[in-house]
């Protein structure tokens, strides 16, 4: 269809030379003076008018729809098109004014100055909206796709969309609930306005997260910052940058905490990012039961800090997944008398991929994550850990070799459960191998995928079964 629109305008182009060159004698001797003279300077204006706007034609073609649009996925805003036709239209009119009537472009200048003035107070607003625009443009503040927050008087809140298109006059924002909403360009360059996505890259957001005020903010801010480490390994919020925890305001009732993080606006709204980070630090709160503020009075268990040790480790104990329902209270009791919570600094690996293990890891606050070294020398990350989390199970039951490193993010308290524990597990009860050998093939066919088959599942639990009989070989005589 543009090339349709090309070859319309070039032929009209050759159409008008034609007629102003080969046919001039023509019109000259079928025409009175002075008028075929006039008609012939015309024709000749109108060909360099046809000749502008051909190449207007060619430029929105083969630039700003072949190249910008298709290659460079960008749009041109509609104003710079305009304004470029109508200075293409002006040159080309101007020229052939020059050479067919001998007007200077200052001459026209000069001659419709008045006329300028009136019009320039009759549609002072109009004029003020087009060079906004335009300002908008060639300083390269706004353009199509940009999620921008306008604070303005006129407005009851600042608006929040995200430009569509740029006219003439006007801007054309999509407002987060789907509604377009048209804004003069004057708007733009009167008041302030935030360019999210400008310059590219990740942007930070923040979400407010507010707790009882008798729980320990500490203790909160690591539970937070943990979760705010795994919920950015998700699309679209970013890595780019390490997510932040920190303390805002205290109330009576209530502290109140920001988790700064970063998303990739290009991908997705703002608030869909804070949407999935808010998610995320709420299953987290819930998971550790963190307290929410309350504005009646309520008589509560201590939580927290004046909760004590020992007890800490037998809920911890209690919720790890291999031994959930398997092992009952007073084995548990058995293992709480034998592990002892510590302290990781952040950065410290504290698993190293071919290492021997005997022991597992609890995670009871903070974040770690998982890393594998490939045979190509490729370090990659599989995994983010946090409160809750277990790791190093296989190498607790059977001794084998680390088969990845774990590095802490933040400061982590973590429990560790080592073979000596477990010896005095399975020296007192025998049967626990058959059930802590089903769990373990459960739990590594679901992190391998390779036990899709009863059969497989089988051989990998007869499997694991003789290496937990061979480690512990102690335990038994």
């Amino acid at each position: 269809m543009r090339r349709l629109a090309i070859l319309s305008w070039f032929m009209l182009f050759v159409l008008l030379a034609a007629v102003r060159f080969a046919g001039s004698g023509l019109i000259l001797a079928s025409v009175s003076a002075p008028y075929g003279a006039r008609i012939i300077n015309a024709l000749g204006v109108l060909m360099a008018g046809a000749a502008a706007l051909l190449l207007d034609r060619l430029v929105r073609t083969f630039y700003w729809n072949g190249y910008l649009r298709y290659k460079r996925g960008r749009e041109t805003p509609v104003v710079m098109q305009v304004l470029l036709t109508i200075a293409l239209v002006a040159l080309g009119v101007s020229i052939g004014l020059y050479f067919e009537a001998g007007v200077s472009f200052a001459g026209l200048l000069t001659a419709s100055g008045a006329t300028a003035l009136l019009l320039g107070i009759a549609l002072q607003a109009g004029i003020a909206d087009v060079f906004s625009g335009l300002s908008v443009n060639l300083n390269g503040s706004v353009g199509i796709g940009d999620w921008l927050t306008i604070y303005s008087p006129k407005f009851s809140k600042p608006l929040f969309g995200r430009v569509q298109s740029i006219a003439l006059r006007t801007t054309f924002l999509r407002l987060d609930d789907g509604r377009r909403l048209m804004i003069p360009n004057h708007v733009l360059t009167s008041n302030p306005v935030i360019n999210h996505s400008r310059p590219l890259g990740a942007k930070r957001l923040s979400v407010e997260v507010p707790i009882a005020r008798h729980f320990p903010a500490e203790r909160a801010v690591g539970i937070l910052l943990a979760e705010a480490y795994r919920a950015v390994r998700t699309r679209p919020l970013s890595r780019q940058h390490d997510p932040e925890v920190l303390i805002d305001r205290f109330s009576r009732d209530a502290t109140f905490l920001h988790v700064r993080f970063y998303a990739d606006l290009e991908e997705s709204e703002p608030q869909i990012a804070r949407s999935i980070m808010a998610a995320a630090l709420n299953r987290a709160l819930q998971r550790h039961g963190v307290p929410e503020p309350v504005r009646l009075m309520e008589f509560v268990a201590p939580r927290g800090a004046l909760r004590d040790e020992i007890g800490e480790v037998r809920d911890a104990l209690a919720r790890v997944p291999i031994f959930e329902n398997i092992l009952n209270a007073s084995e548990i009791e058995t293992l709480v008398t034998t592990c002892r919570a510590r302290s990781i600094a952040a950065g410290t690996t504290f698993i190293r991929q071919g290492e021997a293990g005997r022991s597992m890891f609890v995670l009871l606050d903070g974040a770690a994550h998982v890393s594998i070294v490939l045979p190509d020398g490729e370090t990659r990350e599989v995994a983010v850990l946090a409160a809750g989390d277990i790791v190093g199970e296989m190498s607790l039951m059977t001794g084998a070799p680390r088969t990845t490193s774990v590095t802490s993010l933040t400061e982590m308290r973590v429990l560790e459960v080592t073979n000596q524990a477990m010896e005095r597990l399975l020296a007192a009860e025998p049967g626990l191998l058959e059930r802590f050998s089903n769990v373990l093939a459960v739990r590594q066919s679901q992190l391998s995928e390779i036990a899709s088959t009863s059969s497989q599942r089988q051989t990998l639990q007869r499997d694991i079964l003789a290496q937990i009989r061979k480690f512990f070989s102690r335990a038994f005589g």
